[in-house]
């Protein structure tokens, strides 16, 4: 690691953050600038996840304000997060290097595509009145999608919107407000997995060293992003995140 990956992995965790909270899919930018800087797949989605938790937290810190009124709704999507998150990074470590560069890709492309179909998505829900609102699917929904967020996670903000629009009676805005809370639980809860299993048993997938600029980036830019999303079109950053994930899974297949 040199000064300039350093400066390098802050600004991918400045930006992945902002995107996150603009859009969700901040991890098309962290994840492809941790290969650059040198990493495994497995080691780049492995150090991507515990490094863009401040991020999170960040983001989290800016919606306080929306969350108090959705503070029954925020309890109950913690633990289907948690199980879902520790499921996720305990599969990403179990199934190894050779099966995560076999499905990264399809994971990547499937995500840039979540991005930008995320505005007709965001539109259809708005006009639909099919709200089912049953807490069982709620709960089966959330533990999916942040198994899908501990495992590899870019585009888990997008399905949560998707889902959860459809499934509770909430206003976008509302849910968008939950998708933070649900993101920062499982992937918190997903990163302490993998640090501890990493700690138990070594094997080179979590890189500490890149974690500490990609950390403080992700700081910066989750506390950013919370205001830049209502001055800046999420098009422009959900565009680039989409552009960057489809190039980086076509590397992936060529090499």
């Amino acid at each position: 690691m040199t000064p300039r990956t350093d400066l390098w992995l802050f600004f991918s965790g400045l930006l992945a953050s902002s995107v996150n909270a603009a859009a969700g899919g901040g991890t098309l930018l962290s994840f492809p600038s941790l290969l650059a800087a040198g990493l495994s797949p497995i080691a780049a989605n492995a150090t991507s996840t515990v490094g863009l938790v401040p991020g999170y937290l960040a983001a989290l810190i800016g919606y306080r304000t929306d969350l108090r009124a959705l503070r029954r709704d925020a309890v109950r999507a913690i633990m289907p997060s948690i199980l879902g998150g520790a499921l996720g990074a305990w599969l990403l470590l179990q199934l190894g290097g050779a099966v995560f560069a076999r499905v990264v890709p399809v994971l990547l492309v499937a995500s840039a595509l979540l991005l930008l179909l995320n505005p007709p998505i965001s539109r259809a829900l708005a006009r639909s009145k099919a709200n089912i609102d049953s807490p069982p699917l709620v709960f089966a929904a959330n533990f999916v999608i942040a198994l899908y967020a501990g495992y590899f996670g870019a585009g888990a903000g997008i399905l949560f919107l998707a889902a959860m629009g459809l499934l509770m009676k909430r206003r976008l805005g509302e849910v968008n407000a939950l998708k933070v809370v649900v993101s920062l639980v499982s992937n918190l809860v997903a990163a302490a997995t993998l640090v501890i299993l990493e700690l138990r048993h070594p094997t080179g997938a979590l890189v500490f060293r890149a974690d500490l600029p990609l950390a403080l980036g992700a700081l910066a830019g989750g506390y950013l992003g919370v205001r830049l999303v209502r001055r800046l079109p999420p098009s422009v950053l959900r565009g680039f995140a989409a552009a960057v994930g489809v190039a980086i899974a076509l590397y992936l297949v060529l090499r």
